[in-house]
């Protein structure tokens, strides 16, 4: 990861350490600065107050929050300037994106705090297949295609050509970044949150029901009624939620992609386009 996202690791892990000390950390990248602005000032991300500068931007975000939205913005540029010549990256964040607002979504309805962190983590949960198909594509081709050919779940077929599969390889990602357990465990575990162990158990299954919300909507009643999603701290998931989420895809995909994606990328995209 970038350096600036270990500096932001360093402070927050540091108790004396100020909102000063959070500014001059991002200064050192105006971009991603400017970045951080523009989501402090974001409808999408639910802060009731507009920041004028960047103090009053980290003021408003708060340094855990501001960690999970720095994370989702520097994964974003890292990935973006690899090439893959197989793998269409505006499509594949776009994606992403729509999986991060379904699981913030699913978070907020489920009035879990830190529903920020569950737009990172739902905007993680395939990084693993990015990484295949920039360092293996042929490789990762031949899984998707052969998976949707025989239909076959996608991460059995991976493990049968790389001998791991995309949560596997994003879990070990976010371990070689530093990232906090929550993310390796979560993303390693959520197709099967019935093996997670039990402090990430709940998250998981919150996961879990966002993505199967989010692939395959009109399974999710039954999905919501046969797993054991029970805890005090969460409330119980709505049934209008697929409706809920829909439309909050529509109406802030387009915004959060723009805010989190790099200026070249995304300018470079729109030329390109027919």
């Amino acid at each position: 990861m970038p350096e600036v996202y270990l500096k932001i690791r360093v402070l927050l892990e540091k108790p004396g350490a100020r909102i000063d000390d959070y500014v001059k950390a991002l200064q050192t990248d105006p971009m991603l600065a400017i970045r951080m602005i523009r989501i402090a000032n974001s409808e999408f991300f639910g802060f009731k107050r507009q920041a004028a500068d960047l103090d009053e931007a980290i003021s408003l975000i708060g340094t855990i929050q501001l960690h999970d939205l720095l994370l989702s913005s520097l994964c974003m540029r890292t990935f973006c300037n690899m090439p893959s010549p197989v793998l269409d990256l505006r499509q594949f964040w776009r994606q992403a994106i729509e999986s991060g607002i379904a699981c913030q979504t699913i978070a907020r309805l489920s009035h879990v705090p830190a529903g920020n962190r569950f737009f990172t983590l739902g905007l993680l949960l395939e990084i693993g297949h990015a990484a295949m198909f920039v360092k293996a594509p042929e490789q990762a081709l031949e899984a998707l295609l052969t998976s949707r050919d025989q239909g076959l779940p996608i991460d059995a077929q991976e493990r049968k050509i790389f001998g791991f599969d995309y949560c596997q390889l994003g879990a070990e990602l976010t371990r070689l970044w530093h990232l906090p357990e929550v993310y390796s465990h979560i993303i390693g575990h959520y197709l099967h949150p019935e093996l997670s162990a039990p402090p990430y158990r709940n998250e998981t299954y919150l996961i879990y029901f966002a993505q199967q919300l989010f692939n395959a909507p009109e399974h999710f009643s039954k999905t919501l009624a046969a797993e054991p999603f029970k805890d005090d701290q969460f409330g119980p998931i709505p049934a209008n939620a697929k409706d809920v989420v829909a439309q909050e895809i529509a109406q802030h995909l387009d915004e959060v992609y723009q805010m989190l994606c790099p200026l070249n990328f995304v300018a470079n995209q729109g030329a390109s386009a027919p």
